[in-house]
């Protein structure tokens, strides 16, 4: 019988793999963002595409091949066409399933291989949580890069050749230049070779050529990648982002323990989805690492022993690489992913053997069927159900929807916080190279963001004068302040906290559309035309037409403030059969009331988003004060309430309120807001509504 050609295996798995992984994954491809990398590839893509360079003109903290692959795909399919990105994903992990068939096969298990690399596509779907199973994370480029450097090196047969050994240190670069963990793969081929040059007595200067030509390829595409930065400029501010900042300030901010931690999250993970898949490899693993550590090795294990060390090495390396961040983001457990499915699928074809071999209990035959079968019918029920999870639209879709229909393509924008994703909705290219502004306030996501944690230590130094030379050159159209709401921590930073950048916003910028995007928990800031010229008056005060909204009802004619203040803008609305003043805390009506005003009523509260349980930050509270300054006497405080609607029922929705002046000849009224008890002003959306005066008779 004809064999068939060594290259059949190979693209059968492919096309095989390749149609699970698009089947698996099609309805996720058109959702708007699964998670934020995916909001930060595109916005550094963009960047890219203009001709920029990654870490001089956008930044990030992680090694570059990503973002310029994502670019790459932009080029060719459209910018921010991140459906095109996902459905490239998609072929990505087809194509890391391969080289694990590869890799198996290398191994004298062919059908290990196999089971391998479809455990890998139907976990990939099923396994993690669907915002980072569905995203384009940088995580499947690593795992990609590490599972072809395995097959490569795997495929020497015990002992790489010099050209093997050279592609494998190239496919381990690229891991590394996907992302920093990887690193830490690497030490696979580099330890069995090693082991091998003690396990067969080799020559030093053998084992040292072979080291050397591994690490070769290893250093070459970094050393290419420095040279090619460095000619552009960007290499300090590279070696800057990708490793000393996340040495300095990043990494210290995850205990040790958090990392032991972390290093369970892919085991809790299987444990839930596939708990015999995880036995089976367990029992896999011990029986390996007897094999290796027993004294006398049959010739048959003297001579397959260095492949399974480069198994065990390469799984130690992703688990830790996968616990290196020390956090619970469960896209991290995907360079672990990939070596577990093939030592997976070893474990499950040495059991088959075992249970049909003399030694083993009849009962186990049927089992050793069975088993696999029921692993794989588990993984393919779990991923086909994930095809349709979802998350929620992120809460930027609407602010960003505003700007990309009140702005020109070539239009750039800012956005004064954690939210990335809002260029890639408004399909607006950043203004700055800052793609959030964490580096410009010392936070550290999801680690220093409680409100009484002074982030100034973690600032990267000449950060903010960067920023505002980048937005004096590119002249946003808008800038988007996410300080108002509790937006991924940033109410902890108003602008007032940081003066330059308050001060250049002031002069240049003014609030547009306040009493639709501060209920949001944003603050829009548009840009002012050459003919509205500079502000330099204090930024609490409403513009005139603002201010000339706010009259008061009378019996005769309306009366407008003679003054108004509201640091976070302010707007009139009808809300249902209700004129509302809506007035951000903390705020302030003046009213200049003649000698015949007797009565001032109407109704107060703060709008139910401000307490809504889904509020991860929630309003604290707002006090609402009347205060009278009659020309002949001295000042009075006439009403006073504390709101708080989060812990009481009874202060939610419009309370009314009816104020008796004393008897006077003129007078100014204040109608003042404050923040709440704790003087924070997250999600004080507060408003009056319906004001009205009555004369005296």
């Amino acid at each position: 019988m004809r064999r068939l050609p060594h290259w059949t295996g190979p693209t059968l798995c492919f096309l095989l793999f390749a149609a699970g992984a698009l089947w698996l994954r099609w309805p996720t491809f058109g959702f708007s963002l699964w998670n934020l990398d995916e909001a930060i590839h595109a916005a550094a893509a963009r960047t890219l595409l203009d001709g920029g360079v990654l870490y001089r003109d956008a930044i990030d903290q992680r090694t570059p091949l990503s973002y310029y692959a994502v670019a790459g795909i932009f080029a060719l399919f459209g910018e921010n066409n991140l459906w095109a990105v996902r459905c490239f994903i998609a072929l990505l992990i087809a194509a890391t399933g391969v080289m694990l068939f590869l890799a198996g096969r290398a191994l004298h298990r062919r059908i290990a291989g196999a089971l391998a690399g479809a455990l890998y596509v139907l976990l990939a779907s099923a396994l993690l949580y669907q915002g980072d199973a569905n995203a384009a994370n940088t995580e499947w480029f690593v795992a990609f890069f590490s599972s072809a450097g395995a097959a490569i090196f795997l495929a020497g047969q015990g002992m790489p050749g010099m050209r093997r050994l050279f592609f494998t240190g190239l496919m381990f670069s690229c891991a590394f230049l996907s992302k920093q963990p990887a690193l830490l793969d690497a030490a696979a081929p580099f330890a069995v070779l090693l082991f091998i040059g003690w396990q067969r007595r080799r020559p030093v200067r053998d084992v040292a050529a072979q080291v050397a030509a591994l690490a070769g390829g290893w250093f070459l595409p970094g050393l290419l990648t420095a040279g090619w930065l460095a000619a552009n400029g960007a290499l300090r501010d590279a070696v800057f982002y990708t490793w000393s900042y996340n040495l300095t300030y990043y990494g210290p901010e995850t205990a040790t323990n958090d990392r032991f931690l972390a290093a369970g999250l892919p085991f809790r993970l299987l444990a839930t989805l596939q708990p015999w898949l995880l036995a089976i490899w367990t029992a896999g693993a011990a029986v390996g690492l007897h094999r290796l550590l027993q004294r006398q090795p049959t010739p048959k294990e003297h001579a397959t022993n260095p492949g399974l060390l480069f198994v065990i090495i390469w799984t130690l390396t992703g688990l830790a690489g996968s616990a290196a961040g020390g956090r619970d983001f469960q896209h991290y457990a995907i360079q672990f992913l990939a070596p577990f499915c093939l030592g997976a699928g070893l474990a499950l074809v040495r059991f088959t053997a075992w249970a049909w071999s003399g030694s083993s209990h009849r009962w186990l035959r049927p089992m050793s069927i069975l088993l696999p079968l029921l692993i794989t019918y588990d993984a393919l029920t779990g991923a086909a159900a994930a095809r349709h999870r979802t998350v929620p639209e992120d809460a930027s879709l609407r602010i960003s929807n505003y700007i990309r229909e009140n702005s020109a393509a070539d239009d750039r924008i800012f956005v004064w916080g954690y939210h990335p994703d809002i260029y890639l909705l408004s399909e607006r290219r950043p203004a700055s190279r800052f793609l959030y502004a964490s580096f410009l306030t010392g936070l550290v996501p999801w680690t220093n963001g409680a409100a009484d944690i002074d982030t100034s230590y973690a600032i990267v130094p000449g950060a903010m004068e960067t920023l505002l030379h980048d937005l004096q050159r590119s002249q946003p159209r808008f800038i988007v302040d996410c300080s108002p709401g509790p937006n991924r921590f940033w109410q902890k930073y108003p602008l007032e906290k940081f003066p330059a950048l308050h001060a250049f916003i002031r002069t240049h910028y003014r609030q547009a559309e306040s009493h639709y995007f501060l209920p949001q928990g944003f603050r829009l800031l548009q840009r002012r035309s050459p003919g509205e010229g500079e502000v330099t008056e204090d930024p609490s005060e409403l513009p005139a037409d603002t201010v000339r909204s706010f009259t008061l009802g009378t019996l005769a004619s309306p009366l407008a403030p003679l003054r108004a203040t509201a640091v976070h803008g302010a707007a009139t609305t009808m809300v249902g059969h209700q004129l509302e003043y809506f007035l951000h805390a903390p705020s302030a009506l003046t009213y200049r009331l003649p000698g015949d005003v007797a009565i001032v009523r109407g109704g107060f509260g703060l709008r139910p988003g401000a307490y809504a349980a889904d509020n991860s930050g929630p309003t604290d509270g707002a006090e609402f004060i009347v205060r009278w300054r009659p020309d002949h006497g001295p000042e009075q405080v006439l009403f006073r309430r504390l709101l708080r609607p989060r812990e009481e029922a009874a202060d939610r929705g419009v309370q009314p309120f009816r104020v008796v002046l004393p008897p006077h000849h003129g007078g100014e009224l204040d109608l003042v807001i404050d923040p709440g008890p704790q003087d924070n002003t997250a999600s004080d959306w507060t408003y009056w509504a319906d004001l009205m005066l009555e004369k005296s008779s």
